[in-house]
């Protein structure tokens, strides 16, 4: 019995590590938590001047199509952050938290739509390559969905969690 017990602790161990410690995204890309000291300099001067006064809750490193990424989520201010900062420095992405009401017009009428009302939905801005999207989150038949939206409230993705 005792040897038993060994072996499947082993396989467990086995198998553990073969699977690597990183995650992988939807993408594929492969996706691993690291500490601001182990992002090149370029990309760690941008997000510690992104960051100035707040405070890094994760720094996630990806690589997508060649390209590493960082993905940094914040809290400045008060209000939640993420950026994807690549490792030249060059900022891909930037989304804040907002409130709901702020949200165009045309946003709130789409969510609302959606989701069949405005109870409990967060928002927040995105920032991608110069054009600005709005994401709404909340719950559809009692699962997490996390919509984005342009401007004019049309939807150009719908990610359920």
């Amino acid at each position: 019995m005792r040897c038993r017990v060994l072996e499947c602790t082993l396989v467990v161990l086995l198998v553990a590590g073969m699977s690597g410690c990183g995650t992988t995204s939807e993408q594929g890309a492969s996706v691993r938590q690291v500490p601001l000291s182990a992002v090149p300099e370029p990309a760690r001067l941008v997000i510690e001047t992104l960051i100035m006064e707040g405070e890094i809750k994760k720094i996630e490193k990806e690589e997508v199509d060649g390209q590493v990424i960082y993905d940094v989520e914040a809290s400045v201010g008060g209000k939640d952050v993420e950026y994807d900062v690549a490792s030249d420095g060059t900022v891909l992405t930037a989304e804040e938290s907002v409130s709901y009401a702020s949200l165009p017009a045309a946003v709130q009428v789409a969510a609302q739509r959606y989701y069949g009302s405005a109870t409990e939905l967060k928002a927040s801005r995105e920032v991608e390559q110069g054009k600005t999207f709005y994401e709404v989150e909340g719950q559809k038949k009692g699962k997490a969905v996390a919509l984005k939206l342009t401007d004019a409230g049309h939807i150009v993705e719908e990610e359920r969690q």
